[in-house]
């Protein structure tokens, strides 16, 4: 996964690393201007999905981060972000999540992003920043089961289980989308 920061003419900078356009974006502000042909900076990520076949390379330009503080678990220091995606040719979003490390080389050399990390990668490293993870997860857990208890237990709607307890419990709004 290839991190650049460039301009829509695709004139890249090394002014700015991949870290601090992150952490711009996070705080709203801009990225800058181009020295050649003063159009504004993008953050882009370049990625071949492992599943395509045909080796297609897919553009991404970050619209925004969510910087999700700095935390630390024993000797290690992790700074994790959301990124949302666009993609250059569809328009559609997506959310990246990824994070920088101290204390390892590896973390961020020569502009490439740090690795991805799977689902269940991510779920550990946020129990291991965030004690209550677990907690939340379970309570979730079960107040979704006992609305599809509630709904007498009528298959194909967990998804929807999930989101209205994840709503709940979080405070969080649901997203509800027309069809």
């Amino acid at each position: 996964m290839a991190a650049k920061i460039c301009c829509p003419d695709n004139h890249t900078t090394k002014a700015i690393s991949a870290w601090e356009a992150a952490v711009a974006l996070s705080a709203g502000k801009s990225l800058g201007v181009c020295k050649r042909c003063g159009r504004e900076l993008q953050y882009r990520i370049d990625d071949t999905y492992t599943d395509n076949s045909l080796g297609r390379r897919n553009h991404f330009v970050v619209t925004r981060a969510i910087r999700l503080g700095p935390r630390t678990t024993g000797a290690q220091s992790f700074n994790p972000f959301l990124l949302v995606l666009r993609s250059a040719e569809t328009g559609m979003e997506q959310i990246l999540p990824t994070y920088w490390s101290y204390g390892r080389e590896a973390a961020q050399r020569g502009g490439q992003f740090p690795p991805l990390l799977s689902l269940a990668e991510w779920k550990a490293l946020f129990r291991e920043l965030d004690e209550t993870f677990d907690r939340l997860e379970n309570r979730i857990r079960v107040r979704a089961y006992e609305l599809y208890e509630r709904r007498g237990k009528t298959p194909g709607h967990a998804v929807d289980d999930w989101l209205e307890a994840e709503a709940e419990l979080t405070g969080w709004q649901q997203l509800q989308a027309a069809a």
